[in-house]
């Protein structure tokens, strides 16, 4: 996966991992959920991880939920809205993950970029977290500096940009698979405009001797 921003390119590679402890973690999930998705991508004869289109097969969200897509992000509420239910999402990082991908070459690939938007539950994303070790400075879930819990409450992919939302504002934890020290807004915003990148970041600042790349500048 490749951050670009300007003139700097930033490369961060990781695959998906299931996570060795998930029967601990996923106390209020049913296990052979992902076992069954991780099956299903080991057997499959598909030369293509995502062999079917997924606005096509997906539920479109409740009316109260498109309100609310329109309230925080109007241009992704001009198309479709569709829901990935939790098993469907396991499935969709199962699949990536037998295949060696990292989560972002998920989150980028061409099947979130068709004519509609994709809503992750903050339910779906417990689900995902529990399930899988994930190579996001986005964590889904994690302590910050001060000891204190935050958690990521929906995201929304389409149409060419990725947008995830927190419980709260101004979260500074320390990324210890990247060993650096992130502050996330509570609204987080990129532009996939290709397989595997990344652009135009907001609401991500990353430190390296110190805070850079901060609010709306991007990264």
């Amino acid at each position: 996966m490749v951050i670009k921003s300007g003139l700097r390119c930033v490369a961060m590679v990781g695959p998906i991992e299931p996570r060795r402890d998930c029967e601990t973690e996923l106390r209020e999930f049913n296990p052979t959920m992902i076992v069954a998705a991780l099956l299903v991508a080991a057997l499959s004869v598909e030369p293509q991880v995502f062999p079917a289109p997924l606005c096509e097969n997906l539920p479109e969200v409740r009316p109260e939920v498109k309100t609310w897509v329109a309230h925080v992000a109007p241009e992704l509420a001009q198309v479709q809205v569709r829901e990935l239910p939790e098993k469907t999402v396991l499935d969709v990082f199962g699949r990536p993950a037998v295949a060696g991908w990292g989560s972002i070459d998920v989150l980028t690939n061409s099947v979130f970029r068709e004519p509609c938007t994709f809503y992750f539950s903050r339910e779906a994303l417990r689900a995902v977290d529990a399930a899988f070790v994930l190579d996001l400075m986005t964590v889904i879930r994690g302590q910050d500096k001060k000891g204190q819990d935050f958690e990521m409450t929906a995201l929304l992919a389409g149409r060419g940009k990725l947008v995830v939302l927190y419980d709260r504002d101004g979260i500074v934890y320390r990324n210890e698979r990247l060993a650096r020290d992130f502050k996330l807004a509570s609204r987080v915003e990129f532009e996939t405009p290709a397989d595997g990148v990344l652009g135009n970041v907001q609401g991500l600042c990353a430190k390296f001797c110190c805070w850079v790349a901060c609010a709306s500048a991007p990264l």
